[in-house]
């Protein structure tokens, strides 16, 4: 049976930061207890590989939960601390035009890298391929149980993350741990993950990528509103604009998509109108030529009833819809992609059973932080 002064469960990128926070700190005898064969494995794959670490914008505004807010922590320890504490490790780091950080590199693994040497160095124990089933408080210190034995610590911090993607070993055992000791959780869900349509409105679509602006409604209230990339799928769509507008969408809302956000409804309807009049021969699919992505133009002109072999100046009188479905296309939503293809939970452990310090209300000495707890953020 080993014995630690603190036993952190789960070796993702808040376990890994709250252990070197610690070891600076001069806490001695921390180990980290991680079921993967590595620590950082869900780390060296954000950003799509490139180590998206923070935003230049970032701020409570930009975090979700029902039960409490970033506020109190992002005033603790920051964007400017975040950064300079990587910097201090060793890396490099610079915004794009969105504000997004990632290391010079370009590489998330680099990133990985550079707290795991950290760790070393500062004598912190990584246990790999050790997945703790089972935790309590007993005779004073908390017990940890794994198929390797049984681990004693006078601090328990549970950063075992959440539901999402759960390949890289995040699989929602952490709320169990949590709940073993009377806390609870809301409700959880999916986001940061593409979204499921009806298939019939985006036929021939699979593959196309276009810059747009979406929302969501809901009973006709707007929910969010982003402008960002729209990929389009077999089954739905995905991109940038996508993931960020998945942590407000519910099965049953609906996606409105804005083919040409650069331009208002009156110019393109006059550019379409002047085109009429000039080639009033012309097919309705050529008359969007120029104008909008011609997949896309020939699915809105099925969507609108309006043959592509048809003459432009036959549906002149048909345009103004056509650019209504051009500026607000409506897909309603059937669902997400699920946990496995999400990158973070919406929901956890209610912020309200935690004090100021992340320590738990109901057990004093227990710690929980990162993706178990009910606070996620925007996409980049």
């Amino acid at each position: 049976m080993e014995k630690f002064s603190v036993l952190i469960v789960g070796g993702g990128p808040s376990g890994m930061f709250c252990a070197l926070r610690l070891a600076e700190a001069g806490v001695r005898g921390i180990a980290i207890a991680e079921r993967n064969d590595r620590a950082g494995k869900k780390l060296s794959a954000t950003g799509n590989g490139q180590g998206n670490i923070t935003n230049e914008n970032m701020s409570a505004a930009h975090y979700f939960s029902t039960t409490g807010s970033a506020e109190r922590v992002l005033q603790k320890f920051g964007k400017e601390d975040l950064l300079r504490s990587l910097q201090e490790l060793g890396g490099l780091f610079f915004a794009d035009e969105r504000g997004r950080v990632y290391p010079a590199s370009r590489q998330a693994a680099s990133v990985t890298d550079l707290l795991r040497f950290a760790l070393a160095r500062r004598g912190v124990k990584i246990l790999t391929q050790t997945k703790i089933s089972c935790v309590s408080f007993e005779g004073g210190a908390f017990v940890a149980e794994a198929e390797q034995g049984k681990y004693v610590a006078e601090k328990l911090v549970l950063a075992c993350g959440g539901k999402a993607s759960p390949h890289f070993g995040s699989d929602g055992c952490g709320y169990r741990l949590a709940e073993a000791f009377g806390h609870t959780c809301t409700k959880l869900s999916p986001s940061l993950v593409q979204l499921k349509t009806d298939k019939s409105l985006i036929r021939g679509l699979k593959g196309i990528r276009t810059d747009c602006e979406v929302w969501v409604l809901r009973e006709k209230r707007e929910l969010c509103r982003y402008r960002g990339d729209v990929l389009f799928t077999d089954y739905g769509v995905s991109g940038d604009a996508i993931f960020r507008a998945s942590a407000f969408a519910l099965e049953g809302d609906v996606l409105k998509i804005d083919f040409l956000p650069q331009f208002t409804y009156d110019i393109v309807l006059r550019i379409l109108q002047n085109k009429c009049e000039n080639y009033p021969y012309m097919s309705a699919e050529d008359l969007l030529r120029c104008v909008m992505n011609s997949a896309i133009g020939r699915n809105l002109l099925r969507v609108c009833d309006l043959p592509h072999e048809a003459k432009s100046a036959d549906i002149k009188s048909r345009l103004a819809a056509l650019v209504r479905a051009a500026k607000g296309f409506s897909l309603p939503l059937t669902g997400s992609a699920g946990f496995e293809n999400a990158q973070v939970t919406k929901g956890g452990v209610r912020m309200d059973e935690l004090d100021e310090t992340m320590m738990s209300k109901k057990q004093k000495g227990l710690y929980l932080i990162g993706e178990l707890v009910d606070i996620d953020g925007e996409c980049g």
